[in-house]
């Protein structure tokens, strides 16, 4: 498929991962209902949706609420929460068509919104002094530690806080500057960059739905594709995220790379050195499937079909994609072409040309190459891919040639050649022929 009609095909994908306007229009109400109470000026959004980043489905929403400068020696903020709970209690004016359950955390409140007892959806209001303020002089501030985990796990900690009557950690947030980022980013990109963002989000949530065991962090993601980005802001829906599948072994194999705006003794990826080596393996290979789909898309193919996870395991060490030598294939039917193989004479056994069926029988020599008409390309790869019942299933890609020639047809059932154009490192064109072998 072309790179533009990829590239429109992901953008369409990518916009219907984002809010539904019911969700939307939920958020909007309940956080100007928080604003009623508290004043819009003392509260501010955080996490992906100020970012334009999340993706549906919307499940919490966490709020900021800006009490007055930080001080060292004095910043418990019990008596303020219990007056914010209260004051939540007596007027908070519920929006939505949900009971409401409204619960004070040692360092948050918490509205949970539910129907028959189940929680549909959670506001944390959660405290920050302002300490400081960054390059784009927005305010920055401290924020309990806790408010780096999700809302469930978050709830669990502030329990176990109270039972053991232990301190918050408080630490450095500045969130003001990846939301003025953001902003920036999509707006120099016209949208690529929050599009590119809500593809990685939606194929992280559904490798977590396959094995929650593989938890990678959406804003650690996010601000991969961030950096990619701001390395280059031409970049175009299918080059970003080409090239983070491409660097995804790269990124869980070395933690500790991002550091926090806010804290730069911290890392945003440090939770990756908890990732054991066969996890690690895992998301390769769930990142190998995708990106093998992604070679061989056709403009028939589903691609919301791309980010659904399989895990393609290789049968044979030399076996190799395009992607290995980071190729993308975005063909064009300009540069299309046709491979032919010559079957050599043995003994008796003629030699002739293959046809479209090609089908032979074993211990003959088979020379390949591409028909008269070859487009003009900077070079050809070529890849043979025996059965992989057979005890050499291969997969090596090599240039201008297959890697014997004459090839030499040793094994049964079915295998196949593949040949690629390349032009300016990209895959314009692509034929395989599958070659099966009889008795």
């Amino acid at each position: 498929m072309k790179k533009d009609k990829l590239n429109t095909r992901l953008r369409e994908y990518a916009k219907s991962l984002s809010p539904k306007d019911d969700e939307k229009d939920l958020m909007s109400k309940v956080y100007n209902a928080v604003n009623n109470v508290l004043w819009i000026n003392n509260c501010i959004q955080i996490w992906s949706y100020p970012r334009y980043t999340s993706i549906t489905p919307v499940h919490d929403l966490d709020v900021l609420y800006i009490l007055w400068e930080w001080n060292e020696n004095s910043h418990n903020p019990l008596n303020t929460l219990i007056d914010l709970n209260n004051k939540l209690i007596s007027d908070f004016d519920n929006p939505t068509k949900y009971s409401i359950k409204i619960s004070q955390q040692t360092h948050s409140v918490t509205i949970s919104f539910q129907e028959n007892n189940e929680e549909k959806f959670w506001l944390d209001i959660v405290p920050a002094y302002i300490f400081n303020k960054n390059e784009f002089w927005l305010d920055k501030y401290k924020v309990p530690e806790i408010i780096n985990i999700s809302h469930k796990n978050r709830i669990k900690k502030y329990k176990k806080l109270t039972e053991s009557h232990e301190e918050m950690w408080w630490i450095n947030s500045d969130p003001r500057w990846y939301i003025k980022i953001a902003s920036e980013l999509d707006s120099a990109t016209r949208w690529e960059f929050r599009k590119s963002v809500k593809l990685i989000k939606n194929w992280k949530n559904n490798l977590c739905n396959s094995d929650e065991n593989l938890k990678l962090k959406s804003f650690h993601l996010e601000q991969v594709i961030t950096n990619f980005f701001r390395e280059n802001n031409d970049l175009e829906i299918f080059d970003a995220v080409f090239n983070f599948f491409i660097e995804l072994p790269n990124i869980i194999a070395r933690p500790n790379q991002i550091s926090d705006r806010a804290n730069s003794d911290k890392y945003i990826d440090d939770y990756l050195v908890k990732l054991t080596q066969q996890q690690k393996n895992k998301i390769i290979l769930a990142r190998d499937c995708l990106l093998i789909k992604l070679e061989n898309i056709s403009s028939n193919d589903n691609i919301r079909n791309i980010f659904d996870i399989c895990y393609y395991e290789r049968v044979w060490p030399e076996e190799k994609f395009l992607f290995d030598q980071k190729i993308p294939v975005c063909t064009d039917s300009n540069y299309s072409f046709k491979i032919c193989g010559n079957v050599h004479q043995r003994d008796w056994f003629r030699a002739f040309v293959l046809d479209v069926l090609w089908i032979i029988s074993i211990d003959r020599k088979i020379t390949f190459w591409i028909e008269w008409n070859q487009p003009n390309v900077d070079l050809f790869k070529w890849k043979v891919r025996n059965d992989s019942n057979c005890d050499s299933p291969r997969g090596e890609i090599t240039d201008h040639r297959t890697l014997r020639e004459p090839e030499h047809t040793k094994y049964w059932w079915n295998h196949y050649v593949e040949c690629y154009a390349i032009l300016n490192n990209v895959c314009v064109a692509k034929e395989k022929q599958n070659v099966k072998l009889n008795k």
